[in-house]
This record gives structure tokens, sequence and C-alpha cells, in this order.
């Protein structure tokens, strides 16, 4: 899903009266660049290049800086022109060397590089490039969204999931040399002040009877499900906070995040797992978050190498768009050596995908809107990649950096507070199903 305080990520732990200090060694040291502006224009000979304003609170060297594309399929489409600088806080250009782009439709956004690890910075922009002759490109104006998790790129362009979202309003996906982004920044668009009404979930078929992952090829058999029909939690099977005592309030995975996660927010009604987040401050070692909200993670109870991994959710709407940054991933226990799957997130608006490893952490943004409404979000992971499937269509794949240890499930309503665009509170994510399935 994005940089997180894994287990063994924590490089210190003091206890100091009485509450336990922690300090996440890659958000200490994750770099905070800004974009002032982003555009793509169109030149002669049916090629385009790209232009970014971008500026940082403190002075920072950067091994590259470049701008990212990715196709509908989540290809590399990058920009030449990376280039190594020094970033300060007043506002700097950088302008792509120039490319042809086959007709369709693409997203393209900041990345760079420092410290030997690829970042993506919101906003994630798109644009159109038409049939014919010299093939124009068409801006397609969108809303953007929240600051980047670290990922990797290449020299000349990022990536290699997806990560990686940045996050925003469509991350990245695989590229020549390294990883690209993922986790996605703060956004500039009209905030919309009231929820979406949320619809009642349908029932669907119990675990037991699943004939296999919609869209996903192959022999199956369901080795984990949880169909949430009851009326509580199933507490052999999930975790309601983010690695603390049960009932315990904790911090959020990713520091970006502007909520706490509560097991309060935690709910099973009606054939769903409910995952509330509300607009109330919340203090946690210390720290205030705005929101509140809830997680599930199977943790320590149910792991998995390798299978495939689906769950049928109803995410909050911001208009057309995905609202807050719904996720559904799983994740190694320890970050990022032994993998994070990113099947879901909701970043810019957009429904996104990542696969974050030490190599970086590819992936790229499904097109189409997968938000007000039932969805069915999987990925069949294996050896040497990971493929990602919206409605049993395949949206995208991820062939550098693929794991093979262990990982566990995680469903989270989180919220970036700096994405205002396409943030609403309160929000109900929904979770009609749950399945993993092995050959």
């Amino acid at each position: 899903m994005r940089t997180k305080l894994g287990v063994l990520a924590v490089t210190t732990a003091a206890l100091a009266g009485g509450v336990l200090t922690q300090t996440d060694q890659a958000e200490a040291s994750t770099p905070n660049v800004v974009v002032d502006s982003l555009s793509v224009s169109a030149g002669a000979n049916g090629q385009s290049k790209a232009t970014a304003t971008v500026h940082s609170a403190r002075t920072i060297k950067l091994q590259a800086l470049t701008v990212a594309v990715r196709s509908a399929d989540g290809s590399n489409n990058d920009f030449p022109g990376a280039t190594a600088t020094t970033l300060g806080p007043r506002s700097a250009t950088f302008t792509s060397g120039s490319r042809t782009f086959q007709p369709g439709s693409y997203t393209y956004y900041v990345a760079y590089k420092v410290r030997d690890h690829w970042y993506s910075v919101s906003p994630v922009k798109s644009f159109t490039a038409g049939t014919g002759t010299g093939s124009t490109v068409t801006p397609t104006p969108t809303p953007t969204a929240t600051q980047p998790a670290s990922s990797t790129p290449t020299t000349t362009a990022p990536s290699t999931p997806a990560a990686t979202p940045p996050s925003t309003t469509a991350p990245s996906t695989t590229a020549p040399t390294s990883s690209a982004p993922t986790t996605p920044a703060p956004t500039t668009p009209a905030p919309v002040s009231s929820a979406p009404s949320t619809p009642a979930p349908t029932s669907s078929a119990p675990s037991t009877t699943a004939a296999g992952p919609v869209g996903i090829p192959g022999t199956w058999h369901q080795v984990f499900g949880d169909e949430f029909n009851g009326s509580s939690l199933d507490g052999s099977k999930w975790n309601s906070n983010w690695f603390g005592c049960s009932g315990c309030v904790t911090k959020p995975p990713n520091s970006a995040e502007g909520s706490a996660y509560s097991p309060s927010q935690v709910s099973v009604a009606d054939g769903s797992l409910h995952l509330k987040l509300a607009q109330q401050p919340t203090t946690v070692a210390g720290k205030t978050y705005p929101y509140v909200s809830g997680i599930v993670t199977s943790n320590n109870k149910a792991q998995f190498t390798y299978g495939a991994f689906e769950a049928r959710i109803y995410t909050p709407s911001s208009g057309s768009q995905m609202a807050n940054w719904p996720s559904f991933w799983a994740d190694g226990q320890n970050w990022p050596t032994d993998g994070e799957l990113d099947v879901l997130e909701g970043l810019g608006g957009s429904a996104c995908y990542h696969f974050h490893s030490t190599a970086g952490g590819p992936g790229g943004c499904a097109s189409g809107t997968y938000s007000g409404g039932w969805h069915t979000f999987g990925a069949e992971w294996k050896q040497g990649s990971a493929t990602y499937y919206y409605d049993g269509k395949q949206v995208g794949q991820i062939t550098t950096g693929i794991t093979s240890s262990p990982m566990y499930l995680i469903l989270n309503n989180a919220i970036n507070p700096s994405h205002s665009g396409t943030n609403i509170a309160p929000a109900d994510m929904m979770v009609d199903y749950v399945r993993v399935w092995q050959h």
C-alpha cells in the first residue's frame, strides 16, 4: 500500500515515560518534494514533452528527476531526460526530452531518485494520444492526490507497483532500470463536503461454494475466506488494529495518513465488514491524528506465499472518483525485503496497484471508474510476476522485484489530510468477502 512502519522496519524503540516511542528510518529520511505545476505539450512530428515546476522545503540533492508515464495497461512510457539536480525553496523547472506516444490514454507524474530510492509525487494527471499522423496529446484534467511513499523508477523514468501511486491520481509501473513510485500526496481539487449514500451490500456465495477467483485463469482451491455473514469480526482470522494489543488504538502504517486506527471503527453487519472513517481527533503515543478509522489484518493468524487474492469492496466516493485512501493489500514481516502486494489503493480518486520490494515499488492505476458501487479487486501472485484483475479484467502486471516470502492480508480505510480534493468524512468502506486461492 505504501511505505509502512512494518515490524522490522522500525529502527529504534525506546521506552520514555511509559510510552513506546518508535522512529521509522524510511519515514525520517523521505524528502518532501512539491510539484507546483505539471503539463504535457504536443510538438512537431507527433512528439510530446513534459514540463514540471517543483520545489522542496529544504535543500536536497536529487540523483535524478523525471516525469513518469504509464499507459492504461500499466506499461512504462516515461519521458526521456532524467537529470540530477538540487532543489530548494525556490521553484525550479524541469523540461523532459521529447517522445512519440501510441494512440491511447496515459497517466503521468513527477518522480525523483534520492539515496538510491525512487519516489513519486502527486498530482497524477492524464492525457490522450490521438490517432492519425503526428498523434496529438490532449491533457485530461485529473484531480490530484496525496504525497507518495517511496518507490522506484529508472534513470530515465520511474518504475519497474506501483507502487507505485504516487498516489495521487495514478501511480506507476515498470521502468527500464529501477522501479516506480506509489503512495501519492497533496491534492488541490475542491473538497467534497458530503459523503455518498451507502447502498446495502448484496449477499455473496459462501466461501465454500466459490468456484474460483473472478477472471483469473487456472485451477484453484480456496485456502482462506471470510464472507462476513456474522454479527462480529472473526478474531481467529483478523486483528482490528495495526500491531497493537487487543482493543488498543494504534498509529497508522504510514506517516502520511491522518487517522489512528481503533477497533471501535470495525464492525460486521448486513453481510459486510465495515471500516468506518470519522473526523475525530485521536491521540496515540503523544501524536494527535485528525481522524480515526478502521483496519483489519491477518498478521500472525493467516499468511500466504503465492496465490490469488480477491475481495469484493464498496469504496466511498467523491463524485465519480474514489474517496480517501481505501486499500486492500498484503505485506511481509520484514518490509520491504519480504515484499508488499497492493491489490487496490485509492489514490487521487483512481484505483491503483503496486508491488513493493527492495527493488522498488512499480505499479499503475486502472482506467475507468471503480467507485460508487461494488467492485471485485484481485491479484495473482506467483514466481516472477503479480497480475492484477479488477471486475475480472486484467488491468496490469508487474514482473520485477517479485518476492517469495509469506504475506498477511490488510484492509483499511485510510485518509491523507493533504489530499483534500477527494477526501470525505464520515465514510464507510464495506467488504462483502475476502478469499485466497492456491493451485
